[in-house]
């Protein structure tokens, strides 16, 4: 299944809870679920910007963008989860304002039933993302299976926190059922910030074009070092960077009069022997290597 198609089931399918979380929310009153229906709602806009982003980046356009367009998936991502930071913290203050005034009063009943359907639904979801991310290497569709992945957790929460009340509520203690509400957003909003937090740093390194995971890093390294010692070359400078779903790998290896391979011919068999051993890593690759017996140049 092509990303496009991916990302629109996410848009599909959190554009039906949207409308039934803010419905639903509104008629029962519940800051809760209208909490549910809004970042489903912010969902919907954030996967059509994934998915406007993924058909861009895939036009070619090699005179305007020489080295292509990777950069926009994570930019696309930092304001994706940066929107959906300022959502949580917007309702982390909100349900602390409630706690305060006296809570919100809410029929624990419908909620409950609010509350199964929404978090089944969004297991489906999740877990059909799940499987996708597993034989793709799209950022997109990593940030869709994250985003529905909270809004899985924040559903799963909603039916605890709901199930809670309605027991509540047959008790001595269901004066305390206004409380559950509110609270059960302020609990949600701080677990959810971590993974905004998250999303926005890893995405940022990719704009600056850092290193990227460090066991990836290692396994290039691996490679680049058994080449090294296998054509007694002098030294060797590896230089890598992800960008959305390409890396960028350069390899510079300084030679000397003993080095193994000296001619053109030799230096393009390697290059094709690094290439074929980077088989497994399954990001869109731009692999350099380069050959000198000057260190300056590497």
């Amino acid at each position: 299944m092509s990303e496009k198609r991916v990302l629109m089931i996410s848009v599909y399918g959190a554009l039906l809870f949207a409308v039934i979380g803010v419905v639903w929310g509104l008629i029962i009153n519940s800051q809760m679920i209208l909490f549910d229906g809004a970042y489903s709602f912010i969902s919907v806009v954030l996967s059509l910007m994934s998915l406007l982003g993924a058909a861009y980046i895939k036009k070619q356009d090699e005179k305007r963008f020489p080295f292509g367009k990777e950069v926009l998936e994570p930019i696309i991502i930092i304001v994706k989860y940066s929107i959906i930071l300022v959502l949580c913290i917007v309702a982390l203050a909100s349900s602390g304002y409630d706690l305060f005034t006296g809570g919100r009063a809410v029929d624990p009943g419908y909620a409950l039933v609010y509350s199964i359907l929404s978090t089944v639904g969004c297991a489906v979801v999740l877990y059909f993302l799940s499987q996708k991310k597993k034989t793709s290497q799209s950022g997109f569709i990593e940030a869709e299976q994250k985003q529905w992945l909270m809004d899985t957790l924040l559903s799963g929460a909603v039916l605890v926190g709901f199930l809670g009340a309605t027991i509540v509520s047959y008790t001595q203690y269901s004066a305390y059922v206004v409380y559950i509400d509110p609270l059960m957003v302020l609990l949600v909003s701080l677990y959810c910030l971590k993974l905004p937090y998250v999303m926005i740093r890893d995405n940022i390194r990719e704009v600056l074009e850092m290193s990227p995971a460090q066991p990836l890093q290692t396994h290039i390294l691996k490679l680049v070092e058994e080449t090294e010692t296998k054509y007694r070359f002098v030294e060797s400078v590896t230089r890598t960077s992800k960008v959305g779903e390409k890396l960028y790998i350069e390899i510079d290896f300084i030679l000397d009069p003993s080095s193994k391979a000296q001619t053109v011919r030799e230096h393009d068999e390697i290059r094709e022997e690094i290439n074929r051993k980077m088989k497994d890593i399954h990001y869109t690759k731009w692999l350099t290597v380069s050959f000198t017996q000057d260190r300056k140049w590497a």
